[in-house]
């Protein structure tokens, strides 16, 4: 073998090695603090542009508030509203092992009532009361691989985040 050659094989060993390594450095469990804000979404128009609903969405979900004309603004007699809580962001991907810490930031609503359920649906947290305009944590392992889903059980099924659980590599 030329020098070159052997030289040139060695470089290459090299880097394959030291890829192999900084692949298995990235691939080692994490960290991630997610911050999480509970909110409410309203809108509102009046029946020229949209019918209200026949039924009022709160009686199908607690997730959902109807104000009806008349009710929604005295002064436009006309206008209705709607309003929604839900969490921002609702979606996270994680990788197995890894440590998710929850910084929950609560702007709407007096209370909610939250739980944590693994992707077999086994409580991973215990559901737990949080209250307006205070922040919340909440920690966690993600242990196996699946959809791991954060509840409000005052406010479902409008208020729900998953947390997208993927295989390390």
């Amino acid at each position: 073998m030329k020098p070159f050659g052997f030289f040139a094989t060695a470089m290459l060993t090299g880097l394959l090695l030291s890829s192999n390594e900084t692949m298995a450095q990235k691939s080692a469990p994490t960290t991630h603090t997610i911050f999480v804000a509970v909110i409410e979404i309203k809108g509102g128009t009046s029946p020229e542009r949209l019918a209200p609903p026949p039924v009022n969405p709160k009686d199908l979900s607690k997730g959902y508030e109807l104000k009806a004309p008349g009710e929604a603004n005295k002064s436009d007699p006309k206008r209705w509203e709607v309003s929604s809580y839900m969490f921002s962001p609702n979606s996270v991907t994680v990788r197995q092992g890894d440590t998710v810490k929850l910084q929950a930031i609560v702007v709407d609503a007096d209370e909610h009532h939250v739980r944590l359920n693994d992707p077999d649906g086994r409580e991973v947290i215990a559901e737990t009361k949080w209250n307006y305009e205070r922040e919340h944590q909440l920690s966690f392992v993600a242990k196996k691989n699946g959809a791991y889903q954060l509840t409000c059980s005052d406010h479902a099924p409008t208020m729900a985040a998953t947390f997208l659980v993927l295989p390390r590599k």
